[in-house]
């Protein structure tokens, strides 16, 4: 058994053609909730969720052509992906997950906690959508980001820096 706080180093790396299945496997391990809902057959869930992960990928990188696509790895495991276009108004995370073997250890916490980090440097919000029974929502919400949109499946949410002058 894994400790709950992996005391190793988590790296980033850009994506490659070879984590392709890897990628897959971790976009469907955040799917297989809707499939308690259904009756399919597990090759129309297959071809379901292979559509689905192809469609998504096309639309991120046409939609975000200046973001970083990366893997997170956790001593050189691969655990989870990262995707963040880092625009001039806004530091936009476009995905962020992790594997579900890795997740609750607060590796997500840490890693979100560098990105306000570093938008609070930047002096510009972090802007995000979370579908609406994401358990990626509490994390967020623990962390101050408020409700800028309600969609129907998704809320756009944001977290702000605080630029006011401070005290000396």
């Amino acid at each position: 058994m894994q400790p709950l706080f992996p005391k190793g180093q988590v790296t980033f790396r850009s994506i490659q053609d070879s984590d392709r299945d890897f990628l897959f496997r971790l976009y469907a391990s955040t799917r297989e909730w809707e499939f308690e809902l259904t009756k399919w057959t597990d090759a129309d869930k297959q071809d379901f969720l292979e559509r689905q992960f192809k469609t998504q990928d096309m639309a991120y990188r046409m939609s975000n052509l200046n973001a970083t696509f990366c893997i997170i790895q956790m001593d050189g495991t691969d655990i989870g992906r990262l995707y963040v276009d880092r625009q001039d108004n806004c530091l936009r995370i476009i995905e962020f997950t992790l594997a579900p073997e890795w997740r609750g250890r607060g590796i997500g916490s840490d890693i979100l906690r560098s990105l306000l980090n570093e938008a609070h440097g930047g002096k510009v919000p972090v802007r995000l959508s979370v579908m609406k029974n994401s358990p990626a929502l509490a994390l967020y919400l623990r962390h101050h980001f408020t409700r800028i949109a309600d969609l129907p499946m998704h809320y756009e949410l944001e977290w702000r820096p605080d630029i006011r002058p401070r005290e000396m």
